[in-house]
């Protein structure tokens, strides 16, 4: 099983937090830094966990209330404050899982997080010197595993919808006004029922005319309608949108707009309640099978224990994908990347360069079995890289 989603297999995360990413290690480190006394029970001590499921530490919360996984999300975003810390941080994330067979990767950056501050009379003060800062030290860990590893990163910009809306349209307009070639991509992230879309036309607007694509969070703690909405409003990639197994409309608008879901197993078994802390229900298989575009990603490493070759290993072990789906699965993630023509093309041959004949052989048997057609031709597709 483990040649099955090893380092041989490359892998592709479209969809992780900066922020969420921090493992247990590292946030004792910064909590050593700032002189900051976390709660006795904040993590679990060692042989209170699997360490093979958990090798970097595990945070303990209750994984039935979304309320302590925020409590504690929030404890440890506040630790990372500087660009020491957002440097040791990225570099911490990309070097374990580049070690894994990561060769690419958008991490999810929230300028508001990075560089506000309120003064005391209640306003939100903004430094863009802070934001460069910060944004150096993650752009200095990203050149440093891009060297070692060969790994491509680019993050995203974000807007928080839980946050107030006049935040929301500030972290887009300072975006606009701080550009870094690094930033590739637009996300909506946060609470998905603060709000409907409908809500933020003006910042949909904005967001097109700096101009940047948009990945929108949708589909996982509502339903398939914020999907729909998702895609009225711009967005050409969707953070989760699980929820969109529920309607055969949005199925099939997926496919014929090549619309990517971003999916996190690991995640969505924490927070999505239906799904009942498990992954017997999680629809991960009945999409991909319908034939609509999937990739797979960690969302908050940290948080939620896991890095990208525990959810390819997931993928294979609880879902049944053979290596031939994981490279199509890798493939989807690329195809629909926020990053240059050249290094995507680049990236792309990379991946197809790994098929061995069995690989190659197991994928015809593939497209021999086959059901679904939009599946098949995409598979059909794959196939002729191989002349």
């Amino acid at each position: 099983m483990t040649a099955l989603f090893n380092h041989t297999l490359p892998k592709v995360v479209l969809h992780e937090h900066i922020e969420g990413s921090v493992a247990p290690h590292l946030a004792l480190q910064l909590a050593e830094k700032y002189q900051v006394r976390l709660p006795p029970d904040f993590l679990y001590q060692a042989g209170e966990y699997d360490p093979l499921d958990f090798p970097n530490g595990r945070y303990r919360y209750d994984e039935s209330d979304f309320r302590e996984f925020v409590k504690t999300y929030d404890t440890v975003a506040d630790l990372v404050r500087d660009a020491q810390d957002y440097y040791w941080v990225t570099k911490d994330y990309l070097s374990r899982n580049a070690k894994q067979g990561l060769i690419y990767c958008e991490l999810i950056t929230s300028a508001f997080h990075m560089c506000t501050s309120v003064d005391e009379h209640g306003n939100t003060a903004w430094s863009a010197q802070r934001y460069h800062d910060i944004m150096q030290g993650i752009e200095q860990a990203i050149a440093e595993v891009r060297s070692e590893y060969g790994t491509e990163t680019r993050l995203h910009a974000c807007g928080v919808r839980h946050l107030p809306y006049a935040d929301m349209l500030a972290s887009a307009a300072f975006i606009a006004q701080n550009p870094r070639t690094s930033v590739s991509g637009f996300n909506i992230a946060g609470n998905e029922k603060a709000g409907q879309f409908s809500d933020f036309a003006e910042l949909h607007q904005l967001v097109a005319e700096i101009p940047l694509p948009k990945s929108y969070h949708a589909g996982e703690i509502c339903g398939a309608e914020s999907v729909w909405q998702a895609i009225k409003y711009g967005a050409v990639r969707i953070g989760h949108g699980i929820a969109s197994i529920q309607d055969p409309e949005l199925i099939n608008l997926l496919i014929e707009q090549q619309i990517t879901l971003e999916v996190s197993p690991c995640s969505n078994r924490i927070l999505v309640p239906e799904l009942q802390a498990s992954l017997a229900e999680h629809p991960l298989r009945k999409l991909y099978d319908a034939g609509v575009r999937v990739c797979i990603n960690t969302d908050d490493a940290g948080l939620f224990g896991t890095d990208i070759e525990k959810e390819y290993r997931i993928a294979a072990q609880q879902f049944g994908f053979c290596r031939a789906e994981l490279f199509d699965i890798s493939l989807c993630a690329l195809e629909c990347a926020f990053v240059e023509s050249a290094v995507k093309a680049q990236l792309i041959q990379h991946v197809y360069q790994q098929f061995t004949a069995q690989d190659w052989q197991q994928l015809a048997d593939l497209i021999q079995t086959c059901p679904n057609p939009a599946l098949k031709v995409r598979l059909q597709q794959r196939l002729t890289y191989r002349q």
